[in-house]
């Protein structure tokens, strides 16, 4: 069921859906897994997050998209997660993509080789918490640009080459749609006016 909500602070609502989420799952099956967005979104959300009362050992952490970047380097949407959660945090486990890597394809598919371990085959996601490109796009799936050649896993994760029309114009690496739509919670965040109607156009298809 896809539920649209109007409220004064949308890090605040998706912080209470994160607890709602990572509680449900762990009452019922003893782990929590949840995909971290970036973006500009990202960091007003993580500060809400870090200070939920939930069971942090029992959550794993995974990401929608990385840039192929180092981590620490300034437009790693890692960085941006260690230094606004995950330091703050004691979670169960940490699945980092490897945006340094030299083969983003051969890392797109170990990542989806860690997805298939840690949640069994096909992997299931509790909760991916998801921004919204101003151009419409989530995780680093941009319509028209092309995957690699190889695409890594075709099914879970792919490398992307770099957009054309998004900064950073830098390769990614991203979830596909089937991890997203498998989901048992998506919580997308929209805010502003410009990125309003950009979801308003979605919702009318």
């Amino acid at each position: 069921m896809t539920e649209i909500a109007v409220v004064a602070d949308v890090a605040v609502a998706a912080a209470e859906l994160f607890v709602e989420s990572v509680a449900g799952a762990a009452a019922a099956r003893g782990r929590t897994a949840v995909a971290l967005t970036g973006g500009s979104s990202a960091p007003p959300l993580f500060a809400r997050m870090r200070a939920a009362n939930v069971p942090w050992a029992q959550a794993q952490f995974f990401f929608t998209d990385e840039r192929a970047v180092p981590p620490d380097h300034e437009l790693s949407n890692y960085r941006v997660a260690f230094e606004g959660l995950l330091r703050h945090v004691e979670a169960g486990g940490v699945h980092r993509i490897r945006g340094e890597a030299s083969d983003l394809d051969d890392e797109a598919r170990r990542y989806a080789r860690d997805l298939r371990d840690t949640l069994g085959s096909p992997p299931r996601l509790d909760l991916v918490l998801l921004g919204l490109g101003p151009d419409g796009h989530i995780c680093s799936l941009f319509a028209g640009e092309p995957g690699s050649a190889d695409r890594g896993d075709e099914e879970l994760v792919r490398h992307v080459a770099a957009p054309r029309h998004v900064e950073p114009k830098v390769a990614r690496i991203t979830l596909l749609p089937f991890l997203v739509v498998t989901a048992r919670m998506v919580v997308l965040q929209v805010t502003g006016a410009a990125k309003a109607e950009v979801l308003a156009r979605a919702v009318k298809g």
